[in-house]
């Protein structure tokens, strides 16, 4: 490992030379610029990814510990594995492995520990690395929760106080959370680090970026540089202490863009701008972890950083920025403030609405079927018990109200009718009577007749008769005086039929299967004549649509019983086949 370490020393070395050499006293912005105006981001990334990957082939940069089976599962990624020349080494626990690298530059006298976010399974394994290497600082720079996806799991209390403090018994340490401090872009907490072991304690600080979006950048250079000069003031950088712990949610993209910005900064300090080149010292930071720097963006937003960085510093301290205003200090900060992602934007402006929402909204018409359709089956059988015993007590009201005196006229005529003894035409107006009391009834039988309950098309009949028979009813109290024996015979027999229907709506339950009730002695039902066969049988006398629906309801109950003595016929032969009788049968006959 130490030969290695040697050998991409030298390289490095030597790369810088070749590079300094080669650009000359250009200045790192007069190459932005260069690369700028001709478009070639894309092509300048190219050509560092295509030279890394040739040099770690060439060099036999192995990962082999990644690709264990017992390490497979420790890995967030599938294509972001560490070096094995450069990986973390643990000392204590079930396992020395961890997705992490050290990452070195000798020049600026600068080490870096990037990681990957950690895992549920792995956050012991990330505080015993900030134990044991001595790290005083840990720099997060991504969100807990990006674009609905997990990007690192919790790895610090949810909570401020020693009463919620995180125990990690499988590596001997405890954490507790101790405060925060929140920016505009980063928060700074304060943890407490102690070995179950030995009893130590050791205060830890987290640098939070919040506003860093995955595969982006922030949003300005200026803001980074301020993050950078707060972590650089907290001494988390110094030599020493021991290296902080970088990571984002793979450990390369965001967390490489914040070192190599670092790197450069120390280096044109110490060594001067003509002699740093922005592209060697990143292929030599990519000599010690895979992939750093991820995007194009990524690498054109730090030439933006670095330039800016060069014009606030001297003497490594920037004097220009200005303070870094507290946004909130707070005891109780929960990680829920984390998981939340950059708050939607507001919506636009109600002036439109608010206009229309001026005029008076129209009536509701009063119709009685206006809430029809929202009401469920129950419910909508309810109201139509409702109205039918309205309509019912409204018709009791009317039967028992006195009918008004017929004119002389009518009564004139009515005598010349009986004395010319036509007694065919009083009996033509009673069957024109009920056949307009038929067609009233089929504009409201027609919607029920559509029903397969047998109780209600019962109760429909019942209805159809007693609206007959009152008609019969008025008819026969209005001739009362001048109408024959036949006649005052027929208004009898209705009395009786409707006396009959209103004890039976009365209280007592109807019976679908019962006849109907006998025709009174003073009518003979073997009579022939019209009227006296519509007034003893209300069924015979009824219109031809009411008779159709008649045999209608008779026949579906009829299929009814006949299903339900089937249904009865099967039960008992699948008893009479049941396991039970045959061992009783069989027990029997033996």
């Amino acid at each position: 490992m130490s030969s290695n370490n040697t050998a991409t020393t030298n390289s490095s070395s030597t790369t810088s030379s070749n590079s300094s050499s080669s650009s000359g006293s250009n200045s790192i912005e007069a190459e932005y610029n260069e690369i700028e105006s001709r478009h070639g981001w894309a092509l300048v990334f190219q050509e560092i990814r295509e030279k890394s990957e040739q040099e770690a082939r060439s060099k036999d940069f192995s990962t082999n510990e990644s690709k264990k089976l017992d390490n497979r599962r420790l890995n967030r990624y599938r294509d972001v594995s560490p070096y094995d020349h450069s990986r973390i080494v643990l000392k204590r626990g079930e396992t020395d492995y961890i997705n992490a690298n050290l990452v070195k530059m000798e020049r600026a006298e600068r080490k870096y520990i990037l990681c990957q976010g950690p895992l549920p399974l792995t956050v012991g394994h990330f505080w015993l690395m900030v134990w044991e290497y001595n790290s005083r600082a840990i720099l997060m720079l991504n969100k807990l929760i990006e674009k609905k996806q997990i990007k690192c799991h919790l790895y610090w209390p949810e909570k401020i106080g020693e009463e919620h403090k995180l125990e990690l018994p499988e590596v001997q340490l405890a954490i507790e959370y101790v405060k925060c401090v929140e920016y505009k872009n980063f928060c700074k907490r304060t943890f407490r680090l102690t070995d179950m072991e030995s009893s130590k304690t050791r205060e830890v600080v987290q640098f939070h970026y919040t506003t860093w979006p995955d595969f982006g950048i922030p949003s300005s250079p200026v803001a980074f540089l301020q993050f950078l000069k707060e972590v650089r003031e907290s001494g988390a950088l110094d030599k020493d202490v021991g290296p902080p712990i970088i990571h984002c949610s793979a450990g390369i993209g965001r967390s490489g863009t914040f070192c190599l910005v670092d790197c450069c900064l120390v280096l044109i300090d110490k060594e001067g701008e003509d002699k740093v080149a922005v592209q060697d010292v990143l292929l030599e930071l990519r000599r010690y972890r895979m992939g750093l720097i991820q995007t194009v963006d990524q690498l054109y937003f730090s030439y933006q950083a670095i330039i800016e960085g060069m014009k606030r510093m001297n003497n490594s301290s920037f004097e220009d920025f200005e303070e870094l205003s507290v946004v909130a200090t707070n005891n109780q900060v929960t990680s829920d403030q984390e998981n939340d992602d950059t708050p939607p934007p507001l919506p636009p402006p109600r002036s439109h609405s608010l206009t229309i929402a001026q005029k008076p909204l129209p009536l509701i018409p009063n119709s009685e079927s206006v809430h029809e359709d929202f009401l469920t089956c129950n419910e909508r059988d309810m109201v139509n018990n409702l109205v039918n015993l309205e309509k019912s007590k409204q018709y009791e009201i009317s039967k028992d109200r006195p009918l008004p005196p017929l004119p002389k006229d009518s009564l004139e005529k009515v005598h010349e009718a009986t004395s010319s003894g036509d007694s065919g035409a009083s009996s033509s107006d009673e069957d024109e009577l009920i056949e307009e009391n038929d067609s009233d009834q089929n504009g409201d039988d027609s919607e029920e007749d559509n029903s397969d309950n047998i109780e209600s098309s019962v109760l429909d009949d019942t209805t159809i008769t007693s609206s007959s028979s009152s008609a019969m009813t008025s008819t026969s109290t209005a001739t009362s005086t001048t109408l024959t024996t036949t006649t005052s015979a027929t208004a009898t027999a209705a009395n009786s039929n409707t006396s009959t229907l209103e004890s039976n709506r009365g209280g007592e339950k109807f019976d679908a299967n019962a006849t109907l009730p006998p025709v009174p002695n003073g009518v003979d039902s073997n009579s022939n004549s019209a009227g006296e066969e519509a007034v003893s049988s209300p069924e015979r006398g009824q219109s031809p649509n009411a008779e159709l629906r008649r045999r209608k309801r008779l026949e579906r109950q009829s299929a009814m019983e006949e299903k339900i003595r089937e249904i009865k016929r099967k039960q008992k032969e699948s008893e009479s086949n049941s396991p039970k009788k045959r061992r009783k049968q069989m027990e029997s006959e033996k």
